[in-house]
């Protein structure tokens, strides 16, 4: 009966007006022309890391408390795998950064089985992106895939994730579209990801995630699990923002990307009602750094960034995710909210200024920052420390070797000096002239990861 009753409904469903609008050739039944199309471009990638561990001469938690983890050091290697996707017939590829940090050697395998190594070429932590290139045979070329153009993504559409879940080789899965923009994951600094509920598992990250044509139009990323496996929210890099990373290091060698040269927070309702705004949604400016991109173009402290170009900006992480998908020397319209009202301001996109070798020294005298490479904050200096462009002060950029009596100092690149003796630390003069000086003992108050440290060398 139920079997009459659903051929019954079909009939009147192809009979009704607002199915002539739909051909039965509109409709496909199979998608192997377009997996056909892609899949060659689509390799897995093995990685091998050496991890050294220090072995405990006693498994005993009070002896640990006294004399800290003694033993030999031992090494042992971790292997992981992952996915990657050709996009220059020279062998260029592309995957995520956490595929193959630290990688002592990677190893790509394609569907015929062949195997070649690769080397790293750059990676870029505000993305999770790398690129790498794979060692051919001389005059070897390789099938790279198309890109599309992931702005014009819409929710819906037909995608098909191509990966390595788990290891069991080149697989193939099909979905939809189901969000667009999506951010907040913490898995990068930029995020505006595509989300699809074509099954994404352990080792798709880096893979493809093509359109019904074939091309590109992300990279699989992350997923959203409460088991580990796929449970239908999985995260892909949008095509446009993978292509603008890749561009830049082909062009100058490295990662650029444009800057705004300003401080900002996300809103909240509270901040957003104060502000007379009828939704949460944009970032505050609190901070402009002088001389910048954003100060030459007449932003002020106080506005509210509300768009790029036609996109909303949600939040920092979409404001990052969206400049990340813009090339130098475009030109873009920003939308602002200011005192009540919306302006428009026309920008053109800028690099990061280059470092000034003046702002960098070798401290001298005989404390415990003798030695000890600085340089001066600076926006080009922030954005390679991950700090906000906007910081001042002063950090270490490389290490003495052998420390002597003051190796209970143990700075590490990156840190950046706060204090010394009291004194505050902005310039590189604040630091030269605090190191010529002989006290009794050393108080240093240096940020590291985000956390303050205070250590007292005698």
């Amino acid at each position: 009966m139920f079997r009459y009753l659903k051929i019954a409904a079909l009939c009147l469903f192809m009979t009704s007006p607002s199915f002539a609008a739909v051909s039965m050739g509109d409709i496909r039944t199979s998608f192997k022309d377009v997996v056909k199309k892609a899949s060659p471009a689509v390799v897995n990638i093995y990685t091998q890391t050496v991890v050294r561990e220090r072995v405990k001469m006693f498994n005993d938690p009070f002896f640990d408390m006294f004399f800290g983890q003694t033993g030999p050091v031992r090494q042992r290697v971790e292997r992981s795998l992952g996915s990657g996707v050709i996009v220059t017939p020279d062998g260029h590829m592309i995957t995520n950064l956490h595929v193959i940090q630290g990688a002592r050697k990677v190893k790509v395998m394609f569907g015929d089985k062949r195997e070649r190594d690769a080397e790293f070429i750059a990676g870029d932590k505000r993305t999770d992106l790398a690129l790498l290139r794979i060692k051919g045979k001389d005059g070897e070329r390789f099938d790279a895939v198309r890109f599309a153009d992931s702005d014009s993504a819409e929710v819906g559409d037909v995608v098909l994730a191509i990966g390595n879940p788990y290891g069991v080789g080149q697989s193939v899965s099909m979905g939809i579209i189901s969000a667009l923009g999506r951010s907040g994951l913490g898995t990068a600094v930029a995020e505006n990801f595509i989300q699809t509920d074509a099954a994404i598992n352990p080792g798709n990250s880096g893979g493809a995630l093509i359109d019904s044509n074939g091309e590109l139009i992300g990279i699989n990323t992350a997923i959203f699990s409460k088991t580990g496996g796929s449970q239908g929210i999985g995260f892909a890099i949008p095509a446009n923002m993978a292509d603008t990373v890749i561009q830049s290091v082909l062009s100058t060698g490295r990662v650029t990307r444009p800057w705004l040269g300003i401080g900002s927070q996300d809103l909240n309702g509270q901040l957003a009602s104060k502000l007379g705004m009828d939704r949460v949604s944009g970032v505050l400016i609190n901070d402009v750094f002088e001389g910048g991109p954003a100060d030459k173009a007449g932003f002020e402290i106080g506005d509210i960034l509300m768009k790029i170009n036609r996109d909303d900006v949600m939040n920092k992480g979409t404001l990052e995710a969206l400049l990340a998908g813009q090339r130098i020397g475009t030109r873009v319209n920003m939308t602002l909210f200011r005192s009540g009202r919306t302006l428009d301001v026309d920008m053109k996109l800028q690099g990061l200024p280059d470092r000034d070798p003046a702002k960098r020294i070798t401290l001298g005298g005989s404390g415990p920052l003798s030695g000890y490479v600085v340089e001066e904050l600076s926006p080009v200096l922030n954005n390679e420390l991950g700090l906000p462009f906007v910081q001042k002060g002063v950090a270490v950029v490389e290490v003495p070797q052998g420390r002597g009596s003051f190796a209970m100092l143990q700075l590490k690149k990156g840190d950046v000096i706060q204090q010394v003796n009291s004194k505050s630390i902005q310039t590189i003069a604040d630091l030269e002239d605090v190191s010529r000086r002989r006290p009794r003992a050393w108080q240093i108050v240096y940020e590291r990861a985000g956390r303050t440290v205070r250590a007292l060398v005698r």
